[in-house]
């Protein structure tokens, strides 16, 4: 039992030492900041423990506001408490912190001395080494705003013998805040924020630690997120009633979403990071926040050695617990690596040209300061350094004498492979024609009569649209020995066939595809489609913006959305997401154009936009599918669309990463640039204006662009994505990455 007196722990001695280890950035609802109370220090302390002693000492109320919850819609209440309050709990928090930690389980990490996230993950990981591969993973449904008060006191009345203390405790428990200038009482939960909360949620689940050791479970809970681990599912199932049973007795409840049975070989995330198999990951969106936040620390305006700091400090941080849990040949641990380099790089290129740092000696003298040991082997060091003085010094010359040089040469580049591009696919929408063969040339006829002639080896595709034409079966056979395309096009820009060899496909992957269905993989698939389509339309937008100013909302809507795409649960509530990722970028779109438009038809359209966006789609359309063919899967199996039979809904998956940069940024810019796309009376495209879509959208699938630090053809990287998709379907590759263009 804790028996020292309260008298003996509120003394002004131990005030003043608190004093100086409280947060002064903040006051409370008192509006006394650290500057005023310092200025009667000794009184204002002296007076604390007066009221105390007396027994008339009460809190302020608590100034309340929200902050985000991490990867959440939510927001997290928070209390700020007054200067002496924060001074009185900091004291009484060092004499029962001491004692109850003694108490404690081992297998609670949170808030204790000793014990970190990284000892939890080792522990977790010693459980599954010990052959218990089912693990019940569960959260407490908002358990810092549900601690029951009478509970908690009930169970520090069992420990704390001066009853003034657990008065005390009772007081900060139950006073209320002023959220702007209303006053909300406090019935349930501890303030996150107050400097006794951490301490008080362990010590109320301590009841439950206890609870699960007398059943002898393995378990590892870091504050109210905690594993059971079991040998088998059947064990997992039958402890968790009872367990829900064991905290409804202290007024908890397990969070739905949260919680979940599964096996190891499924995999389950836990303290941010992802525990499959023998694996063990950081969560991708943290890996994510550190090298953005390595970025962001590259264009900061301080100088070159505060920011040498700031990267050692961060450094350390990767060290003391994501560099613990990853192997250097990891794709995340790679991740980081390239991050470092790149924003040191930056930050050479930064002073390079803002004359804050002229020489390279200087450069390295800096450079030599950080702690790159610590993410590469010493003997590569040197060679780092080389590099990155090499790569800011390349990116501070590309924007000075050679900008013009290379931008010259990508357009001659682009210039000629469009122009290849266009030869290259064969394009008939003229009735009455008839396409022959001829030795090895195609030959288009009409009333017998030779209209034009192609070279067979500089076809890739054949595109018909409409009708009343005709081909001979010389030319399907051909194609099919040449692996030559043939897609058709009505002229209200649907894609209804496609002539498809058995020699364009290397394996077909039905089975393995069929086996992915509904696995946590379906989902990742599926995730990866939509953040690529909704990647390319923020950035897109993004680009739009700088010259038309007004698309900020829409920014902020389609950004928010893609940060709960990794976070859903299945392929329906990511299809919420991306309804309204898409109603936010087509009004962003209705804002720019300079033609009328009201909102996206997809079918029967009759206005000019519409209609020019699903012919460049129908035309996108065959080229995607012939190259998932050629990458050997099936296209009637897909992930986001639901499957139909008589559907290749695989194409309907794939062609969304495509869309906004191949199709929607050329017909937005013919029609901004009010090049000749008109309807006819028919409420159609003019055959004049398909014709010149389809030029722009051919020009734009062999022209190049910039891709993972490599100029690529666009038609080329149709069919690497392809390729990769099949890599995921047969278990060659663990993880599949959509395309998002340069805008």
């Amino acid at each position: 039992m804790f028996t020292k007196p309260l008298n003996y722990i509120i003394t002004k001695e131990n005030l003043s030492e608190a004093y100086q280890e409280i947060s002064k950035n903040s006051s409370g609802i008192d509006d006394v900041d650290v500057r005023e109370f310092q200025k009667n220090l000794s009184k204002n302390l002296s007076t604390i423990v007066k009221m105390v002693q007396e027994g008339l000492y009460s809190p302020e109320p608590l100034k309340k506001i929200e902050i985000d919850k991490p990867n959440s819609d939510k927001k997290r209440p928070i209390g700020l408490s007054a200067i002496k309050d924060k001074l009185v709990q900091r004291v009484l928090y060092k004499d029962l912190n001491s004692y109850f930690d003694k108490i404690f389980l081992n297998n609670s990490y949170a808030y204790r001395t000793g014990k970190s996230t990284l000892k939890a993950i080792n522990r977790t990981t010693e459980f599954l080494n010990q052959n218990n591969l089912v693990v019940l993973k569960a959260d407490i449904e908002n358990f810092f705003e549900t601690i029951d008060h009478d509970i908690l006191l009930k169970i520090l009345d069992k420990d704390i013998k001066d009853k003034s203390i657990i008065r005390l405790i009772s007081l900060f428990l139950q006073v209320g805040g002023f959220k702007e200038q209303n006053y909300d009482e406090h019935l349930y939960g501890v303030y996150q924020g107050d400097i006794l909360s951490p301490l008080l949620s362990n010590i109320y689940l301590n009841e439950m630690d206890n609870y699960l050791a007398s059943k002898n479970i393995n378990f590892v809970r870091y504050a109210d997120d905690f594993v059971l681990l079991f040998s088998n599912k059947n064990e997992a199932y039958k402890m968790l009633k009872p367990l829900k049973k064991y905290l409804k007795v202290l007024h908890l409840k397990l969070s739905y979403e949260k919680t979940k049975i599964l096996h190891i070989k499924d995999g389950f995330t836990f303290l941010g990071v992802n525990f499959q198999g023998r694996n063990r990951n950081i969560e991708e969106s943290r890996v994510q926040k550190s090298i953005a936040r390595l970025e962001a620390l590259s264009k900061d305006k301080s100088g070159f050695l505060k920011f040498v700091k700031e990267v050692n400090s961060y450094l350390y941080g990767l060290k003391n617990y994501y560099l613990k849990i990853l192997t250097k040949n990891s794709e995340q641990y790679r991740s980081l690596q390239d991050a470092l380099i790149d924003s040191l790089a930056h930050k050479v290129y930064i002073s390079k040209r803002s004359k804050a740092i002229s020489t390279k000696k200087e450069f390295k003298i800096l450079l030599d300061q950080v702690n790159l040991d610590i993410l590469f082997d010493i003997e590569m060091l040197k060679d780092k350094v080389e590099l990155i003085i090499a790569k800011g010094y390349e990116r501070y010359l590309a924007g000075k004498s050679y900008k013009d040089t290379s931008s010259k040469i990508a357009k001659k580049k682009n210039k000629y492979a469009k122009k290849f591009a266009n030869d290259s696919t064969l394009h008939i929408s003229t009735v009455g024609l008839m396409l022959g063969l001829a030795k090895n040339t195609f030959v288009l006829k009409r009333y017998g009569k030779v209209q034009k002639k192609f070279p067979i080896n500089k076809v890739t595709r054949i595109v018909f649209e409409g009708n009343g034409y005709s081909l001979s079966t010389n030319v399907i056979k051909k194609c099919a020995d040449n692996a030559i395309s043939i897609d058709f096009i009505s002229q209200d820009a649907t894609s209804y066939a496609s002539l498809i060899t058995y020699k364009a496909s290397m394996t077909q992957s039905v089975s393995q595809q069929v086996k992915l269905l509904n696995t946590p993989t379906h989902l990742m698939l599926a995730q990866e489609f939509i953040r690529g389509k909704a990647k390319n339309q923020l950035n897109y937008i993004k680009y739009l913006n700088k010259y038309h100013k007004l698309l900020g909302m829409q920014i902020d809507s389609i950004a928010t959305s893609i940060g709960k795409i990794k976070a859903t649960n299945s392929v329906n509530e990511l299809m919420g997401y991306e309804g309204t990722i898409s109603a936010s970028y087509w009004d962003a779109i209705k804002l720019v154009l300079d033609v009328p438009f009201t909102k996206r038809v997809t079918y029967g359209a009759k206005d000019i936009v519409n209609s020019s966006l699903n012919y460049g789609y129908a035309f996108l359309y065959g080229k995607v599918q012939h190259s998932l063919v050629y990458a050997g899967l099936s296209l009637n199996i897909s992930f986001l669309h639901s499957l139909d039979e008589k559907k290749p809904t695989l194409t309907f998956d794939m062609i969304e990463e495509f869309r906004t940069f191949i199709v929607d940024r050329t017909i937005i810019s013919m029609l901004n640039k009010d090049e000749p796309i008109k309807l006819g009376n028919d409420g159609m495209l003019t055959k004049r204006s398909r014709q010149l879509i389809a030029k722009n959208i051919k020009e734009k699938l062999g022209s190049y662009t910039m891709w993972k630090k490599e100029s690529r053809k666009i038609e080329n990287i149709i069919q690497t994505q392809s390729f990769n998709l099949a890599k995921v379907v047969n278990g060659e590759l663990p993880k599949y990455k959509a395309f998002i263009g340069k805008y």
